[in-house]
């Protein structure tokens, strides 16, 4: 039987949406007073549809002020890194949402006292019945946010991770009654880091320090959607409307940006035909120097579709860490190891899956002939704990339909791009896991996927193919394996900014 009211209370505390305007609202509440290089050919894309090189379109610029400007070491915000600064607003996004919960939703979770935290250290770390979308997605929200408290002052990618992770820590101690959750901290740290240096490096793109007017009031409130935390420093500050020079490192080598729309046809399920919008967003160019600092290159991608229920089918983002390039970089094959850390949310009919990954693989590139250009990628995944739904109905020992499982895996993808244009390409992955909390013993997750673009200048257009499926086990009965395929037919627009 479902436990009373446990899930329902716990998980309608933390939406990102609350997160969200609570920050805000602190904005505005220490704010009231504010109101090139020569084109090269692009020469890597390793995600779909990216254009690989120039083609014979306008050129499209992020900045329409661009200068040649050297790339410097660091990637941060201007000036020195201020303690006090983002401790500050790393207690305000603990007490906030607290003293919301506590004085105003008056949940129970909220009334703590020096005696629950002594609680909570006794208990120790166990696992929380909220729902699948608060733990898998809340919880990397709200880790950026802690992220970029420190982030936005100064301190670098690791620097600021040690912030989510304190902040993590912090609220699932301190700022509830209820026994500190080890799904929170991982989701809460690992995917703080990733969605919180992605937001960062996004902001800084957007903002533009030289515009004025309605154009610079638009980009800052842009930036501030995206992260929150560079508006709010920017405010305290005084930059958000001043002029000053930008930082040289605002832009990557690359960044690439490609839209799919189209049809898709489900093999099963109650919403077979759907409307379906790709977004494949590219920032860095690791062939051209891009991989020496955590996300110098990363990747978004995400599926949305109706009808179905669920509007995000797919979202994943995956960066750089640190890489090196084995041999010549002047050799028409060349090859890249490196160190990545992800985040992935996939939902169909077979697979409701979320979990931050770490991986390490070899990323390579041939030039084929003259104008057909290889990518391969070769890579294995650490996966420190993945939510997997496994059942229809609230398991009345978790209170949850999902179970909590680490595991491992692998990944292996190739793509070929003729004249600057993806026309084919292929992925393939599959995991292993195995249930600490949950009904279920073990789990394999496969996905394959395949595309084929016809390019046509800017536009282009295509079909692909994906095949998903769940083989879990369980002590007490068999399931059989669970299956999705779907086919889809889509127009393209694929741009390139440098």
């Amino acid at each position: 039987m479902k436990k009373p009211g446990i899930a329902e209370r716990r998980g309608t505390r933390r939406r990102p949406w609350r997160s969200l305007v609570l920050f805000v609202t602190v904005v505005a509440a220490l704010g009231p007073h504010v109101a090139a290089e020569q084109p090269e050919p692009v020469k890597f894309a390793l995600m779909d549809g990216v254009s690989l090189i120039k083609t014979p379109t306008p050129e499209l610029r992020l900045d329409p002020q661009f200068k040649p400007e050297p790339v410097p070491e660091p990637v941060r915000p201007p000036g020195r890194r201020r303690f006090f600064t983002a401790a500050g607003e790393l207690a305000l996004l603990e007490l906030i949402p607290w003293a919301f919960d506590r004085y105003v939703a008056r949940y129970d979770f909220a009334f703590i006292s020096t005696e629950t935290i002594r609680e909570n250290f006794r208990r120790g770390f166990g696992y929380d019945p909220d729902t699948f979308e608060v733990n898998q997605s809340s919880h990397p929200y709200h880790g950026s946010l802690f992220f970029n408290a420190a982030r936005e002052n100064g301190y670098s990618f690791w620097e600021s991770s040690a912030f989510a992770l304190a902040g993590s820590l912090i609220w699932e101690c301190c700022m509830e009654n209820t026994r500190p959750s080890t799904n929170d901290l991982v989701n809460t740290t690992l995917g703080g880091m990733t969605r919180g240096e992605v937001s960062h490096r996004l902001s800084n793109m957007i903002i533009d320090n030289e515009a004025t007017g309605k154009t610079r009031l638009i980009r800052e409130i842009a930036a501030g959607v995206i992260n929150p935390a560079a508006l709010l420093n920017r405010l305290l500050r005084g930059e958000a409307f001043k002029e000053f020079d930008n930082a040289p490192d605002r832009f990557p080598k690359l960044v690439a940006l490609s839209t799919d729309v189209g049809y898709r046809r489900f093999e099963h399920g109650a919403h077979r035909n759907q409307w379906i919008a790709t977004l494949s967003f590219l920032y860095g160019d690791p062939f051209e120097g891009d991989l020496s600092r955590p996300f110098d290159s990363f990747w978004v991608g995400i599926d949305a579709s109706s009808p179905g229920g669920v509007l995000f089918t797919r979202i994943e983002e995956r960066g750089l860490l640190k890489g090196w390039e084995l041999g010549d970089n002047t050799e028409p094959v060349r090859s890249i190891f490196a160190f990545g850390q992800e985040y992935a949310y996939l939902n169909n009919v077979s697979q409701v899956f979320g979990a931050q990954l770490l991986s390490a693989g070899l990323l390579s590139r041939f030039q084929l002939r003259e104008g057909l250009i290889g990518l391969t990628d070769v890579s294995i995944l650490a996966v420190p704990l993945a939510g997997i739904r496994t059942t229809d109905f609230e398991n009345p020992e978790t209170g949850r339909n999902y179970d909590y499982a680490p595991g491992a895996g692998a990944r292996i993808a190739g793509r070929v791009f003729f004249g600057g244009h993806e026309i084919l390409g292929t992925e393939y992955g599959v995991s292993w896991a195995h249930t600490v909390n949950g009904v279920s013993d073990n789990h394999t997750l496969q996905f394959l996927r395949a595309i084929a673009r016809v390019p046509l200048g800017l536009f282009g257009a295509g079909a692909a193919y994906s095949w998903y499926s769940r083989k879990t086990s369980y002590p007490g009965f068999f399931e059989e394996r669970q299956t999705q395929a779907e086919w889809r037919v889509f127009a393209n627009v694929s741009v390139v900014f440098k």
